[in-house]
């Protein structure tokens, strides 16, 4: 089954309304910003989405409202990582009912102590065998706690229905040590997050998820631009800005990134407890970061919104 990763995408906050409740509403309207922009997809019900805080109903109803209110060309990724084998095989069954291109299943977390890569090899072994979509490894060691061995993606990598990886950790050794082991091209990487965007491309990445794409995509995609049309000086330029917005956006949670969204013209609000809002001074420098940018100007309202000029001058050598 054929499946384009050579891209940005968007890993997507999950909107709520006052109540906690999900505000199906401000999902499409942030939807219609995103499908004006060049990002290949979007990624819902990962970590930036609050999958953990989700029950199963609000999942298919999240993507349920996302495939519907979707631009058709756009690649839409749908976390279904489960704390079963089982439970991951129903889910993305069910994900696939509802108009998903692939799924993204995340390291098994709870039972860490005594999973070890075998089983893990073999829980997404078995849901491969089962899923009517391609699947992608999902490793986020800084929440899951959960790190596979080269060895094992590599492994992994020649299932036919395992297309490839998301790769959030942010070390590039470990990713090289990925790219050593692997020995076909049919799976692709994807790098979780801006700070070794120019390095991992270099080393073999095919594309990116990133969450910072939810707020500044005109950016991420104007780094990949100009990385892939050899204009290596502006795609370093973008990375250092974007880490660095990145960073201040994650700040401790969804929350800080929702923020963000507020800030920009986007709906965020409130991450679902526990997980936090950001403090007075933390929204300032959210605030601070956004004006630094250098993405942004402001409207005649005086609200921040991406400027359009951010694709640089291409080079070919």
């Amino acid at each position: 089954m054929s499946l384009n990763l050579n891209g940005v995408i968007a890993a997507l906050p999950t909107p709520f309304n006052e109540s906690g409740e999900i505000d199906h509403d401000k999902l499409r309207l942030n939807l219609e910003k995103w499908n004006q922009t060049d990002l290949l997809g979007y990624l819902i019900l990962g970590s930036t989405g609050e999958f953990p805080h989700l029950t199963t109903d609000e999942k298919i109803a999240v993507i349920d409202t996302v495939r519907n209110g979707m631009s058709y060309e756009k690649v839409l990724l749908v976390g279904t990582g489960e704390l079963s084998t089982r439970q991951t095989i129903e889910m993305t069954r069910k994900a696939h009912e509802y108009g998903a291109d692939a799924a993204v299943v995340i390291t098994p977390f709870y039972y860490k102590k005594v999973l070890h890569d075998e089983h893990h090899e073999a829980h997404y072994r078995r849901i491969a065998d089962n899923s009517p979509v391609p699947v992608l490894i999902y490793m986020i060691p800084q929440f899951a706690g959960v790190t596979l061995m080269p060895e094992t993606i590599a492994s992994l990598a020649e299932h036919d229905n395992i297309a490839g990886l998301k790769e959030s950790s942010g070390d590039l050794d470990s990713l090289r040590d990925i790219f050593r082991e692997l020995k076909t091209d049919k799976f692709k990487v994807m790098l979780g997050g801006p700070s070794i965007f120019t390095e991992g491309m270099e080393a073999g990445a095919a594309g990116s998820i990133f969450a910072v794409a939810a707020i500044a995509p005109k950016a991420c995609v104007a780094m990949d631009h100009a990385h892939h049309h050899r204009n290596f000086e502006y795609a370093d330029d973008l990375q250092k800005r974007l880490s660095k917005l990145a960073r201040v956006t994650a700040g401790s949670g969804v929350g800080h990134l929702k923020a963000a969204m507020d800030l920009v013209g986007m709906y965020g609000f409130m991450a679902r407890s526990p997980l936090p809002s950001p403090s007075e001074s933390e929204s300032a420098s959210i605030d601070l970061a956004i004006e630094e940018s250098g993405f942004y100007e402001k409207d005649e309202n005086g609200n921040w919104r991406e400027r359009d000029d951010l694709i640089g001058p291409v080079y070919y050598d």
